[in-house]
C-alpha cells in the first residue's frame, strides 16, 4: 500500500473518529441486520409499484447476485489483498455486538477495540462487496425512479465511507468498487432493457 493509503486510513480510522460515528459507521455497515427491513421494503415496492418496480427490482437481484456472487468473490480470492485490520496494529476496529437474530445487533454496544494483526498474507480487502453491492443497487434505482437513486447514492457512499472508519477496507479500495459498482448496475438495466425492446 502507498503512503497517501496509510495516511488517509489513519485520518478516517482515527482522527476523524467521533463516538456518535463509533454507532452509526458500523450499523449502516452490518447490511445484514437491516435485512427484515429491506425484506419489507422490497415487498412492499413489488406490491404498490407496478410493473415498473418490478423490472427495477428484478435488476437490483441480478445486479447485487453479479456483483457479490461473482465480480467480488472472484476478485477477493484473485487478488488476496489482506484488510488493514489484518495487517497493521494501529488500526481501530468498530463493530456491532453480537446478538441473534442479526437484526437485535443494532441494539447492542458497539465493540470497539485495537487491531490484532494475525500474519495472514492473504485476504479478502479488495473489492469491498458492501461498496460494489451498494453502487450497483444505487445504480439500478436511478436508472429507474432518478430521486430515489441520487438519496440510495448517499447511502452507498457512507457505507463506503463506513468500510474504512471500521479498519475493514483500505480507501484504494473504495474508488475501483464503486465504479465497479455502476458498471454492473448500468449493464445489467442496459441488457433488461434490451431484452424488453
Amino acid at each position: 500500500m502507498t503512503s497517501w493509503d496509510l495516511s488517509l486510513l489513519h485520518q478516517i480510522n482515527t482522527v476523524w473518529s467521533h463516538p456518535a460515528l463509533d454507532w452509526i459507521m458500523p450499523a449502516i455497515s452490518a447490511i445484514e441486520a437491516w435485512i427484515p427491513l429491506i425484506a419489507i421494503a422490497v415487498l412492499w415496492t413489488a406490491r404498490k409499484g407496478g410493473k415498473r418496480a418490478r423490472v427495477m427490482l428484478l435488476c437490483l437481484g441480478i445486479a447485487v447476485g453479479i456483483g457479490d456472487g461473482v465480480i467480488s468473490n472472484t476478485l477477493k480470492k484473485t487478488i488476496g489483498r489482506v484488510r488493514p485490520r489484518d495487517a497493521l496494529q494501529s488500526v481501530t476496529v468498530r463493530d456491532l455486538g453480537p446478538a441473534s437474530p442479526a437484526f437485535m445487533r443494532l441494539f447492542e454496544p458497539v465493540v470497539v477495540k485495537p487491531s490484532e494483526p494475525n500474519g495472514e498474507t492473504r485476504g479478502k480487502s479488495f473489492p469491498s462487496s458492501h461498496t460494489v453491492n451498494m453502487f450497483a443497487a444505487a445504480t439500478v434505482i436511478a436508472c429507474f425512479y432518478c430521486r430515489a437513486g441520487l438519496l440510495m447514492y448517499l447511502l452507498a457512499t457512507a457505507v463506503a465511507y463506513s468500510r474504512v472508519y471500521c479498519g475493514a477496507h483500505w480507501p484504494s479500495d473504495i474508488p475501483p468498487s464503486m465504479a465497479l459498482g455502476v458498471l454492473v448496475g448500468l449493464t445489467v438495466v442496459a441488457v433488461s432493457l434490451r431484452c424488453r425492446a
